[in-house]
């Protein structure tokens, strides 16, 4: 629990250094690109113009999950918000102490903070498809839902998972090099059982029970149920699913924690 508490600390002592190694980063990845850093946002789009002409016509998505194509798109682009977020942001804080422990030794931070700037690199996704799909929303005669206020505990909800799960992962990545192999399937997995395109609520079954009480399933249909509309499949397991995000949030933070501080000190080691 001190160590849970500890690292916490350290991330708001050095947020400033956090947003500020955000901007090298950027600045560094992009430089050699044409259109610079307007790649994060360009990216994460055309992703979403593909899969928007394959399940939202090809497949009939659009009918299934609402009444018209500029309702789903709008529903798809908020839920892959979500998604692009997290798994930029996991998968980044994952690697993100193996990647960089070099820099930390010349620099003199913490290493806790290294999956903090890989989370906050991750955001410009999430505003650049939320901004879009709240766009769709009012170009197609949608109102923002009186629910909007969630949205704000949804996204902190988001970062405080990403950083606890990334925590853990960090350590597991340098101990045991394949793990980011299955992470990785892990990761892409949920996009197709966390109901980023395909609406979970069509599965009235056992599996679709389980799947609705997923961590990213409850991010992805909560930013929505706050944004766009009330779900009221979503509604009635709140409560399990909110017991069960945040009980998973601390458990991997505390065992996080616990195994950081554990071999920290012996990181380069296994490298």
């Amino acid at each position: 629990m001190i160590n849970a508490f500890k690292i916490i600390w350290e991330q708001i002592i050095y947020f400033p250094l956090i947003i500020r190694m955000v901007k090298y980063g950027d600045q560094s990845t992009y430089q050699n690109f044409f259109l610079g850093q307007a790649w994060k946002i360009f990216n994460p789009i055309l992703q979403v113009s593909v899969y928007f002409v394959i399940f939202g016509f090809g497949l009939g998505q659009s009918r299934t999950v609402h009444s018209n194509p500029a309702e789903y798109l709008s529903w798809m682009l908020l839920g892959m918000a979500i998604w692009r977020f997290m798994n930029e942001a996991i998968m980044g804080g994952s690697q993100s102490i193996k990647h960089q422990i070099g820099m930390v030794s010349k620099m003199k931070f913490p290493l806790s903070i290294l999956p903090a700037i890989s989370i906050a690199s991750a955001i410009w996704t999430f505003l650049a498809l939320f901004i879009l799909g709240t766009a769709t929303m009012l170009s197609g005669g949608i109102g923002v839902s009186q629910e909007w206020p969630w949205a704000i505990y949804y996204l902190f909800a988001t970062i405080a998972f990403s950083y606890s799960f990334s925590l853990f992962n960090s350590t597991i990545v340098i101990l045991i090099p394949d793990y980011i192999s299955i992470l990785r399937v892990v990761m892409m997995m949920t996009m197709w059982i966390g109901g980023v395109i395909i609406k979970i609520g069509t599965f009235n079954n056992v599996i679709g029970d389980i799947l609705r009480l997923l961590p990213f399933n409850y991010v992805v249909d909560g930013i929505r149920d706050a944004w766009l509309r009330s779900d009221t499949q979503f509604e009635a397991t709140f409560l399990p699913a909110t017991l069960i995000f945040w009980s998973l949030t601390i458990i991997f933070l505390l065992v996080g924690s616990f195994l950081h501080n554990k071999f920290k000190k012996s990181f380069i080691e296994y490298l």
